[in-house]
């Protein structure tokens, strides 16, 4: 490989071109193992040209032919098993230990799905191998002992290295230029120390920062080894096999010679992860070929996530403590701030109380104008040019400056003193700061060779060479303040919030409060002019549309009048929720108070789910009329026999509700010669207004009637995690479901992802069993009404088992990695089988076809 295969050389050759290099897409891997690429039918389409040290065969005979072919039937299954574990998890699945029989060799593999191969990878077992203890819960166990964060991180640095034998172990932060430093070491006695040395951002590209997020561990055996080609070989990197989850993935020609230059022959990076983001690397140097196991490495990535997990832990208790301190200075301040005097007055008497929070050489203030200052503090004059500058930044952010002299045209460090500034803006317009300052203080920042030279040019001008030199490099500077830390930058925002609460109770007291108070006033009128508009616009709707022709005055006024009470009811409940979700069954509670005094049964079953604010009218006025319709000519208009009035409602695949309203015992039903305006409501309010179905069947033991609201008008807090597994190839008919199912599946993941899928499907009872005791214990305290088996659990198989439950009357269903490669027993020829990994619609199409034949 060589850097031009990856830079364009007719773009300019600068530090972009290592953000711009497809590392993911090299084409090559590390020699330490032997890579594989399968199409979905388990065909290798790609491999590393070493596979004859592994399968005894090359490529060229290794390519187009089934994987089965090169390992034993035991090994695919598991495969498959980790397989399908990985698409659930979306991580690597590992397996350690296992042999290839064609050629005696001892491997561990790593499995994963790249979006278009399923990517396996094999690493040969060596005879020096450590023994495959968990070392993660010694490692663990120490947590407890270290007082804070940074004597976490150190003696974590020394345990790995220990571990390991690693020549150098750093932790190595990210700071919040891109930069980094080491701030904690554990090494050999023979090398340098890099403690306490920054290295500039463009040591660790963009794209390799992005991977580090994707694979938390990375090792480079040997900076001497060739890389190895996956063939047949692509023509250019959009070809090239998506390496970002690989374990054996080549190394960028330019990271290789970064290496070189340090004088590293191996490296290991861990990926530190906080709140999601890349907080920094447990890096790790050695200065001779090394590759720990891949068990070890395995154990390691464990380790990271919960040592990130403790670190982040750790850092937001001091962060917390941090947060209390500025809480009491709050308090106190809002304690002893008064409300006479002008708002910079009020503020000069609390600057003591602010200088504790901040910690600066001076404070002022900046108020319409009036400029108040205690300690160190720049002039009035380059404060009007400060503003000025600050008025271009952000209107409610903390602003920081270590460097005036960078902002400020013509203005001296030496003779102002004061260097760096943090502003906190306290208006919008005009726009007012509270400004705390800083004196210029010396600064030396020690650096891994020059920051201004990370790379360099090749003879021919397109070809980056990272710099030859690590020595150490400082920088001095005397027109800079001590750097803001994020502790100043929260403690200003906190302040901030302060301030403008401050400023809020002052003007309350003052007459720009009275004219914001006015200006709310007239958008609160106009919002409300607005909304009664609406309403009066719906009310006259109504009234036109309710006929009076045959109809009585009284009986006009008693339509009319439920028909703007129905109105007037949703209107209530949406005020009484703030306009916020309603229960639906809280509605339908409202709605029946008219009725249930009559004796009459009205029944409503369903789940707990809430409507929308804008979903509350229509399907008021829908459920309005047809208890009115009830009343009139239904179920509930017989006063000598009580009719029933039946109200259910779901939540369907789509994550909709689908309300089913039934009425019986009424007098007999028959389809209107006309329908009426309330009718007209009930089929298109709903339709109109949300997009949503209405069937009514007028049947001659009473009306019924199927509304469906779309999910979108239903709150999403509400609804039941039914997680429906849609069918695209099985007609939509109801399936006969089990009451209780047991799994046997000795992948914990693949067994839950199993029950997951089984529970929204509708099957309320799952059970999982990891061996065949479990699986025996529970058949026997609770006989299942169908069992689903993995066939290999560990070395013993289920075959016995699932006759059993055969024998038993329970319907079974076979799972394996095997595939049609499996031989069952003559008994279990009936048995449906299924492959790993189970398609979604292959689960449900089998479960129906159970359903028809029991």
């Amino acid at each position: 490989m060589k850097n031009s295969d990856f830079i364009d050389v007719d773009k300019p050759v600068d530090l972009t071109n290592c953000d711009r290099e497809p590392i993911h897409l090299l084409g090559y891997t590390q020699s330490f193992g032997c890579f594989v690429a399968l199409r979905f039918d388990w065909i290798i389409a790609y491999s590393s040209a070493n596979t004859v040290d592994y399968f005894g065969a090359g490529s060229d005979e290794v390519i187009g032919s089934p994987l089965k072919t090169w390992i034993d039937a035991q090994t695919l299954h598991d495969i498959r098993s980790a397989f399908q574990a990985s698409t659930i998890t979306g991580r690597n699945e590992r397996l350690f230990s296992r042999h290839i029989e064609s050629t005696g060799v001892s491997v561990d593999l790593s499995i994963h799905h790249n979006g278009t191969f399923i990517i396996i990878e094999f690493e040969k077992i060596t005879e020096n191998r450590i023994p495959e203890d968990s070392f993660v819960r010694s490692m663990l166990s120490q947590f407890q002992r270290y007082a804070n964060s940074q004597e976490l991180i150190q003696n974590t640095a020394q345990y790995i290295q220990f571990l390991t034998g690693f020549d150098r172990v750093m932790v190595y932060q990210f700071l919040p230029d891109g930069a980094g430093e080491v701030i904690a070491e554990a090494k050999n006695e023979q090398v340098d120390s890099f403690l306490g040395l920054r290295y500039p951002a463009s040591d660790i590209p963009k794209q390799a920062r992005a991977l580090y997020l994707k694979n938390l561990l990375r090792v480079i055996h040997d900076v001497d080894s060739d890389p190895v080609p996956i063939l047949p070989e692509a023509s250019d990197s959009e070809d090239s096999i998506d390496l970002s989850f690989s374990t054996l993935r080549a190394v960028s020609p330019i990271h290789i010679e970064y290496l070189k230059n340090m004088g590293v022959k191996a490296s290991m990076s861990v990926s530190l992860i906080i709140n999601g983001k890349l907080w920094g690397l447990i890096a790790c140097h050695h200065y001779s070929p090394l590759v720990p196991s891949y068990f070890v490495r395995t154990e390691l990535e464990l380790f990271a996530e919960i040592f990130s997990l403790e670190l982040s832990s750790r850092l937001m208790r001091e962060r917390e403590q941090e947060s209390n301190r500025v809480r009491n200075v709050h308090n106190q301040i809002m304690a002893s701030i008064g409300s006479e005097g002008s708002l910079i007055s009020l503020l000069e008497k609390q600057f003591s109380t602010m200088r504790a929070l901040v910690h600066c050489d001076g404070i002022a203030a900046i108020i319409d104008e009036d400029y108040r200052t205690d300690g160190t503090a720049i002039s009035i004059d380059w404060v009007n040019q400060l503003t000025r500058y600050l008025n271009r930044q952000a209107s409610s952010e903390v602003i920081t400056i270590e460097s005036l002299e960078k902002v400020l045209k013509n203005y001296d460090t030496g003779s102002e003193k004061v260097a760096g500034v943090l502003a906190i803006p306290v208006s919008k317009s005009p726009r007012d700061y509270l400004l705390f300052f800083r004196n210029a203080q010396t600064q030396t920042v020690n650096w891994a060779g020059n920051p201004e030279k990370p790379v360099s040019f090749g003879p021919n001008g397109s070809r980056l060479i990272p710099r030859s030199s690590f020595a150490l490099w400082q920088q001095t500077h005397d027109d800079r303040c001590e750097h803001w830390t994020d502790v100043d930058i929260r403690s200003g925002d906190s302040l901030r919030v302060t301030l403008l609460e401050v400023i809020i109770r002052h003007f309350q007291e003052r007459s720009d409060m009275q004219l914001q108070a006015s200006r709310k006033h007239e958008v609160l009128i106009s919002e409300l002019n607005h909304r009664v508009r609406n309403i009066l616009n719906l009310v006259n709707a109504i009234v036109m549309q309710t006929e009076q022709a045959d109809r009585g005055l009284e009986d006009f006024v008693q339509i009319l009048s439920g028909r703007m009470m129905a109105l007037a009811s949703a209107h209530d409940q949406l005020t009484a929720s703030h306009w916020n979700n309603i229960s639906f069954s809280q509605l339908l509670h409202t709605e029946i108070q008219a009725y249930a005094h009559q004796g009459n049964t009205i029944k409503f079953d369903g789940p707990n789910v809430s409507l929308k604010p804008d979903a509350t009218t229509p399907v008021v006025l829908a459920i309005h009329e047809l208890f009115t319709n009830a009343a009139k000519y239904g179920a509930l208009s017989n006063s000598q026999k009580k009719g029933t009035v039946s109200i259910s409602w779901s939540i369907d695949e789509l994550r909709g509700m689908t309300i089913s309203w039934r009425e019986s015992g009424g007098p007999p039903v028959e389809t209107p010669k006309r329908e009426g305006f309330g009718m007209i409501l009930i089929r298109n309010t709903i339709p109109h207004e949300l997009a949503g179905d209405v069937d009514i069947e007028f049947a001659p033991d009473g009306v019924r009637a199927t509304i469906r609201i779309p999910a979108k008008y239903l709150s999403d807090t509400s609804l039941p995690d039914t997680n429906t597994i849609n069918d695209s190839t099985t007609e939509n008919k109801p399936v006969s479901l089990p009451e209780r199912v047991l799994v046997v599946e000795d992948s914990l993941v693949i067994a839950l992802d199993l029950q997951k899928k089984l529970k929204a499907i509708g099957i309320r009872d799952v059970s999982v069993a990891g061996n065949l005791s479990a699986a025996a214990q529970q058949m026997k305290d609770k006989q299942p009404e169908l069992l689903i088996s993995d066939v290999h659990l560990g070395k013993v198989t289920t075959f016995d088992f699932v006759q059993k439950a055969v024998n038993l009357g329970i319907p079974s269903i076979i799972v394996t990695g095997y595939g049609d490669a499996l031989t069952l027993p003559e008994s279990l020829k009936n048995i449906p089988l299924l492959t790993k990994p189970v398609p979604d619609n292959v689960l449900l199409s089998t479960l129906r076809q159970l359903s028809e034949h029991r």
